[in-house]
């Protein structure tokens, strides 16, 4: 079993990193081991698969201006939401998806929280009617005390009252008059 500090070293001679004696010893623990061997040659194909596909590409001139050309154009001509839809971002399939996920987290807490609206509602509608009921009935049990104390107030006084009201007026009721 190779440790982490054996690989380094490994790894480092196939790197060719190593100074000269520390090279001949990793050579000579490679060559005994066929663990280490195993390592050392996978490293090597690595090696080889990295050089064959990072390969200098021919550079292509006009790829700056076409970069500059789209950045000017993005920066220009779209607007932030217009660049959202262009990268990407938010797809007519996210935004399908998203709708949808919605409608149905909407109808569920709708179905499940009907019973209680309704009941709430029910329980309002009662309670407005029972008191709107009593409110009529204290309205009109006060219109008929108004009606009755108007109506004794613009009635014309009996004859009897006014005499009585004349007397009573002009003389204090402890003072005699002979």
């Amino acid at each position: 079993m190779l440790n982490d500090y054996l690989k380094t070293l490994i790894s480092e001679y196939a790197d060719d990193e190593l100074d000269l004696e520390t090279t001949r010893q990793v050579s000579d623990f490679i060559a005994e081991n066929s663990e280490a061997e195993g390592y050392f040659n996978k490293l090597q194909s690595l090696r080889r698969l990295t050089t064959e596909h990072l390969r200098e590409e021919a550079e292509d001139p006009t790829l700056e201006l076409r970069m500059m050309n789209a950045l000017r154009l993005r920066s220009y001509e779209q607007t932030w939401w217009e660049r959202v839809f262009a990268s990407r971002a938010l797809s007519p399939r996210k935004a399908t998806a998203v709708a949808l996920v919605i409608i149905v987290i909407v109808l569920f807490l709708f179905s499940y929280f009907q019973a209680p609206v309704s009941r709430f509602l029910a329980d309002t509608r009662t309670r407005v009617e029972q008191l709107g009921g009593e409110a009529q009935t204290e309205l009109t049990e006060r219109r008929d005390e108004l009606t009755e104390s108007l109506g004794e107030l613009l009635a014309p006084p009996s004859p009897d009252e006014e005499e009585g009201e004349r007397t009573t007026s002009a003389t204090e009721p402890e003072v005699s008059v002979a």
